[in-house]
């Protein structure tokens, strides 16, 4: 009776240290972000997220807290420090619910940072990063109107 009872103690001991998989087919691949961009390092958090029905993109606004702290006590003024995200996926249809779009290929990043500037004045640092390698994009064509919508979004407050 003891051996049974210490072999079925070891199997649960070594079935409790494996690392859950992901059923195969389930982990949406083509929104991942790449690992070599390193999105974690950002420390952000979800803001609030947009669905464009006419372009069909899914967009989700990340930010670090001194961002969502700005955001929601309705601070109009950039403060150096802050860290916004706008990650941009083309919709797709799930494959596992009837009528659902979900992210599919990613389309584009947005990161915008405020940094201390000269004379008092934050300093705005906007880079766009498009494709599913996040290839920057060299143009600045609209630039300040991305900066401009950017930092008047809002977060999405839950009661």
């Amino acid at each position: 009776m003891q051996v049974p009872t210490i072999a079925l103690v070891g199997l649960l001991a070594l079935s409790a240290c494996s690392q859950p998989q992901v059923p195969a087919g389930q982990l949406n691949e083509a929104a991942s972000l790449p690992a070599s961009f390193d999105f974690n390092k950002l420390d952000l958090r979800v803001l609030s997220t947009f669905v464009n029905r006419r372009q069909a993109t899914t967009a989700t606004l990340y930010g670090n807290d001194l961002a969502r702290q700005a955001a929601l006590g309705g601070t109009s003024a950039a403060q150096p420090g802050e860290v916004l995200a706008l990650v941009t996926w083309r919709q797709q249809a799930d494959p596992n619910w009837f009528g659902a779009r979900i992210p599919g290929a990613l389309q584009s990043l947005e990161l915008l940072r405020i940094e201390p500037g000269a004379a008092g004045h934050p300093a705005v640092t906007y880079q766009c990063f498009t494709g599913k390698a996040l290839t920057l994009r060299a143009d600045t064509l609209h630039q300040q109107e991305r900066i401009a919508y950017l930092l008047a979004q809002k977060p999405a407050v839950l009661p």
